[in-house]
């Protein structure tokens, strides 16, 4: 993690009229973004650090806009400086759903299906005048060679160049069974710590969007597969179910399509997230990811028992190798 530069950081905020406020970090991620609490008179702001040599705010700044253009709650952007990594942005609080969900479990499908209808709406968002990359084959076969690359060496697994082509093959094949219908925005990280509870006085307001600067163009399926399959977190199975079938009713999409799409989806981007944790753990040293991997393990190993799209030799290799 690249530390603030304080001295940097002040003046950017005084720049903006914010003078002489507090600044305490609130969070960090997978990434080498870092959040801060900025305490002014009697508001508070959000300061988002990602350093220029790793990360760049551009794509954040742009769905960011995409989303409020669109009638969606993300957080407001009230000052920027791209050179140096800062963005100032509206304070939406404390409450995501994963915080809420640890003091109510209760409310869970309550939750669970106002973020099913956001998803709904984003993905009507029209894509003619949006200027995002494709989710194509070859982005999402970089991504499960982080299994690769990473979760085997690990587990001190080694493979051979001919396992390495007939796992490329086995992907393609895959890969060629998705829709080429269901195209929409897809935030990419849809899920329990990066959606927020935005409260009125009348109760619950609207889902609030955090995390969303590696959108793609992709397959409608894959950010419910985030809600619903997430890693740091457990969804009661019976509001899974029902909240799939919600989702699917509300969005009218011909279920055995979907489906498909589904399944194929989970099973990347579950292996995948072995990859990121593995590369977590062993570049990055954030060893707290480790301790989230039976919980994706066992949605790869589901997925592997119940569908029927995948060569039985491609699950014997996956079985071997996780």
């Amino acid at each position: 993690m690249i530390e603030l530069n304080l001295v940097s950081a002040q003046k950017f905020l005084t720049e903006n009229g914010l003078i002489d406020c507090q600044i305490k970090k609130v969070a960090g991620d997978a990434s080498f973004r870092s959040y801060y609490r900025i305490f002014f008179q009697e508001k508070t702001f959000i300061l988002m650090f990602a350093p220029p040599t790793h990360e760049d705010v551009n794509p954040f700044i742009k769905i960011d806009e995409i989303l409020i253009e669109n009638g969606f709650r993300a957080p407001k952007i009230l000052a920027k400086n791209i050179d140096l990594g800062f963005i100032l942005l509206e304070d939406f609080g404390d409450e995501t759903y994963s915080k809420s969900l640890q003091k109510n479990i209760a409310d869970e499908y309550f939750l669970y299906e106002k973020a099913c209808d956001a998803l709904v709406e984003i993905q009507k968002i029209p894509l003619k005048n949006i200027d995002i990359l494709p989710y194509n084959h070859a982005t999402l076969f970089r991504e499960v060679m982080l299994f690769i690359d990473w979760y085997l060496p690990l587990k001190n697994h080694q493979i051979s160049l001919q396992q390495k082509q007939d796992y490329k093959f086995y992907w393609i094949e895959l890969f060629d069974k998705l829709s080429k219908k269901n195209q929409s925005l897809v935030l990419r990280d849809f899920h329990a710590d990066n959606l927020m509870v935005l409260n009125n006085k009348n109760g619950f307001e609207a889902v609030g969007l955090l995390d969303f600067q590696d959108a793609l163009i992709g397959s409608c399926a894959y950010d419910l597969l985030s809600l619903l399959e997430d890693a740091r977190r457990e969804v009661d199975e019976k509001n899974k179910q029902k909240l799939f079938d919600y989702f699917i009713s509300k969005a009218d999409y011909n279920r055995e399509d979907f489906l498909t799409d589904y399944e194929i989806i989970s099973l990347q981007r579950n292996i995948k997230i072995l990859g990121i944790f593995a590369r977590l753990n062993l570049r990055d040293g954030k060893n707290q990811y480790i301790n989230f991997m039976p919980r994706v393990k066992s949605f790869v190993e589901q997925r592997l028992e119940k569908t029927n799209l995948i060569s039985p030799q491609f699950k014997n290799f996956l079985k071997v190798y996780l």
